[in-house]
């Protein structure tokens, strides 16, 4: 059996509403007999009786309800696949899978991703905490919409964004000496016993702290190497000093203090965001808005 196309379909439905041809006609733009013809036509195709026809009512069979109530649940069916379609070319549904550097979580980044489920509530957020260095390979392979990570990074491929920046400080205990100080150089810094950065698990961090020491044109005294925010455990529990992105100052305040580098030398930890640019998802641009909204000093985009 041939399934009846969606034009009759819909014309029988106002029918079914009207119950009444000539009505039915007049919400169809077209003359009686052709309705009539289509619906007669539309009965020998289902091999049914649809409407029972006098010359004072048009009444539905039981057949005919029946079918009502399935082109009414198509019609919603359709309505709905069309929003949702055009939603999604809108970047206003569907699914966003974003690679996050671990210590991108201590900057306003929640802040940004608050913002954005409150503005695209259908658009699913899926979160990745991984290391910068694996996230290129992570968005070739589609395992990601979106990369969140430090530079620097040496693909040709991917569109990098700065979409944060924020200057580095000095975490001691709040019992160090340098905790009275409003600032210190770099000069000072290089006197201290500084907790590093794992060359392997914090490489950026790791090359940001050998930049600025080898400006001192000191040897730094490294006692220990770590990551974040295990470097502010080591801080507290008396290893040494460490320099830190300024994000994390809200962090372990009862035990330490956080004092500002001033001088020459001074480089600010910078956050990108990377993608493809043949990753067509239109969620992507839409997060990004929200970000660059932020980082300009917007609450929220225009639409």
């Amino acid at each position: 059996m041939i399934w009846p196309d969606s034009k009759l379909l819909d014309m029988f439905a106002v029918v079914a509403e009207e119950l009444h041809f000539g009505r039915a006609a007049q919400r169809l733009h077209i003359s009686q007999p052709p309705l009539s013809q289509s619906v007669r036509r539309l009965e020998a195709m289902l091999e049914v009786q649809l409407l029972e026809r006098t010359t004072r009512s048009v009444r539905l069979t039981a057949a005919g309800a029946e079918l009502y109530r399935r082109v009414q649940r198509l019609q919603a069916d359709a309505g709905a696949a069309v929003q949702a379609v055009r939603e999604t070319g809108r970047g206003e549904v569907g699914r966003l899978t974003i690679g996050l550097t671990p210590s991108a979580a201590y900057t306003d980044l929640p802040q940004a991703m608050f913002a954005f489920r409150q503005r695209y509530p259908g658009i699913a957020l899926d979160l990745r905490e991984m290391n910068s260095n694996e996230m290129p390979d992570a968005l070739h392979a589609r395992k990601l919409d979106l990369a969140l990570l430090r530079p620097p990074f040496a693909d040709a491929d991917l569109v990098p964004e700065r979409i944060h920046s924020e200057p580095m400080v000095l975490a001691v205990r709040r019992d160090h000496p340098s905790a009275r100080r409003r600032a210190v150089t770099l000069a000072q810094v290089a006197e201290l016993d500084l907790i590093g950065y794992s060359r392997v698990y914090s490489r950026y961090f790791s090359q940001v702290l050998h930049r600025m020491l080898t400006t001192t044109g000191k040897p730094p005294r490294i006692v220990q190497e770590s990551m974040i925010p295990t470097i502010l455990a080591l801080v507290e529990a008396g290893f040494g000093a460490a320099v830190v992105p300024a994000s994390l100052s809200r962090m372990r305040v009862d035990a330490l203090a956080y004092v500002a580098l001033r001088g020459p030398g001074i480089v600010q930890a910078e956050l990108l965001a990377g993608h493809l640019p043949a990753n067509e998802n239109p969620a992507i641009e839409r997060f990004l808005e929200i970000i660059r909204a932020r980082r300009d000093g917007a609450r929220t985009p225009p639409r």
